[in-house]
């Protein structure tokens, strides 16, 4: 159990990547068997009808919330056995960065965020990775005068792991075809030519 538990601490003190972590999920089963310890109460949290072997498999690695759901999911499961670590900020700041970066008018999913949006290169500074990433948004999510101005849940399409291109909006106003005022959004596929509408409602 030793050699589990300091897996799970270097995990959350970034002295292994997430890569190994979660290899060492896969193939370990003394980690498996303590991560699954049923004997813990995990009453009033996230993990009270799962346990947290199960959580952090079903997590993605490969993207900033992911990696930062797992870290938290390990940090909460040392304290609940009472073992102590002095834990990374990579993954918060990582994901932090991510909110801070993206335009509020954008919600695209952690993996095309991961994908397209971060840059590669991990040796940039904090600040010029900002920069990058601002600018692949702007590179990526354009539009014709001004961004959406979405009324609900921002619903930018993606299709072929591309953004659509924002035309316009039209107001709907309450009648006889409406019962509530809202917008309608236009976008074009501006390889197909093929136009597409997001309709909200207040």
């Amino acid at each position: 159990m030793a050699d589990e538990i300091q897996v799970l601490k270097d995990f959350v003190e970034g002295k292994i990547s997430d890569q190994d972590f979660e290899q060492q999920l896969y193939t370990n089963s003394a980690l498996e068997k303590l991560l699954s310890d049923s004997a813990i109460n995990w009453h009033g949290t996230y993990l009270q009808e799962a346990t947290a072997f199960l959580y952090l498999i079903g997590q993605d690695y490969k993207n900033a919330e992911g990696r930062l759901n797992a870290h938290e999911t390990v940090k909460l499961f040392l304290n609940k056995i009472g073992i102590q670590f002095v834990t990374s900020t990579k993954p918060t700041d990582d994901y932090d960065l991510l909110l801070s970066t993206q335009p509020k008018y954008i919600e695209a999913e952690a993996g095309f965020i991961e994908k397209y949006i971060v840059p590669e290169d991990t040796s940039l500074s904090k600040a010029d990775r900002k920069q990058y990433i601002k600018q692949r948004y702007a590179e990526l999510f354009k539009y014709q005068t001004k961004p959406p101005k979405w009324i609900q849940n921002p619903d930018w399409p993606i299709r072929n792991d591309k953004p659509l291109y924002f035309l316009g909006q039209l107001d709907i106003k309450k009648g006889d075809l409406f019962h509530d005022e809202g917008s309608i959004f236009l976008f074009i596929d501006a390889e197909t030519g093929i136009l597409e509408t997001i309709k909200q409602l207040y």
